[in-house]
């Protein structure tokens, strides 16, 4: 087993916040549609609130200088066995669940001829290779993307902002419970990125409290823009299309020179890629083979059997289009069993 060399706290949620962006980047028909922009706003506050919630028992963990794969190791072996059980399968359905709408945008918006198994495969292969590598060299990647991710900002809001054709009706409040229960939930998604964190931080070094607060601060940032920009640059149109976000970075323009759909298709794959790369790590981290090139592939090889399963059957597909189902998981994952371990463990240190 390798053992993973400290990296930036900074960085490892940077990377984080980078992943959480595939959320409004793959979003598809998945908010209410009669919700105004001011209620969607509220719905996104709410949520990304929940989200910093759901970090808290892994901070105080990471406070302790632990992440619960190494609190693990310490519990008795049916119980670490049951335990990694339950995270290995959340693991794989997170992947599934991102991966199964980035190959569909793929083939239906980009590139039309492609096998959705052939794209899975693909990045699957180089999410292997980065699993192999490790958690740090990952987040190294994120800096990268981070430019990109500016690049990619500033080309599809800049060349949005000659479209925008400002509705007073959009600015009130509006919308029904219902729709409210909907867009939070949908908003509530990136909670995944807490399990991430409960499982990887313990490789970090020098954690603040308010580095999930401003990485969660900068995602809604970023949510609230694209939903802005795609309700008053785009409007009815883009509600009417797939992938909304695809559709602001298709119209987006500069003078005669248009559609920066490949700078999005660029920070869309780049986005799911660090998400099922860091999952793997998490994987081989919780069955303690951090770095084990066989244990990384034979996770990798499960993955691609439940996305060819998924993208084949719909029956199996609508289990992975769930976004309740995966913030159940999470919280489960990010918030039930840490606070549990966290739990008894001031009781054994009292």
């Amino acid at each position: 087993m390798r053992v993973e060399v400290k990296f930036s706290s900074k960085r490892f949620l940077l990377t984080l916040m980078l992943c959480a962006c595939s959320v409004i980047l793959l979003q598809n028909h998945d908010l209410s549609r009669d919700a105004s922009f001011t209620f969607r706003l509220l719905c996104l506050a709410a949520a990304l609130l929940f989200c910093f919630g759901c970090y808290l028992p892994s901070v105080f963990l990471r406070k302790r200088g632990e992440d619960i794969l190494s609190v693990l190791q310490s519990r008795p072996k049916w119980e670490r066995w049951l335990i990694t059980a339950f995270y290995c399968g959340y693991f794989r359905y997170t992947a599934v669940y991102f991966l199964l709408p980035y190959t569909d945008m793929f083939t239906k918006k980009y590139y039309t001829e492609a096998s959705p198994c052939l794209i899975a495969l693909l990045l699957l292969c180089c999410c292997v290779y980065a699993a192999f590598k490790g958690a740090n060299v990952i987040t190294r990647f994120g800096i990268f993307l981070f430019v990109l991710a500016m690049v990619t900002n500033v080309m599809l809001f800049g060349g949005s902002l000659s479209s925008l054709q400002m509705d007073a009706d959009s600015l009130v409040p509006r919308g029904t419970l219902g729709d409210f229960l909907r867009d939070a939930g949908y908003f509530l998604t990136p909670c995944f990125t807490a399990v991430l964190f409960a499982c990887l931080s313990g490789y970090t070094r020098n954690f603040r409290l308010r580095q999930p607060l401003i990485a969660l601060g900068f995602t809604g940032l970023k949510y609230a823009l694209v939903l802005f920009f795609i309700t008053f640059a785009v409007g009815e149109y883009a509600l009417r299309q797939d992938y909304q976000t695809f559709v602001l970075s298709r119209a987006a323009h500069f003078g005669s020179f248009s559609g920066f759909e490949s700078l999005y298709m660029a920070l869309a794959t780049m986005s799911v890629f660090m998400i099922i790369a860091l999952l793997l790590c998490a994987m081989a981290k919780a069955v303690n083979r951090n770095g084990s090139l066989p244990v990384i592939v034979l996770f990798a090889a499960s993955v691609f059997a439940v996305h060819f399963a998924a993208a084949n059957f719909d029956s199996a597909k609508e289990i992975f289009n769930s976004p309740s189902l995966l913030n159940l998981l999470s919280v489960i994952a990010a918030v039930v069993i840490p606070l549990f371990y966290l739990i008894i463990g001031r009781k054994r240190y009292a």
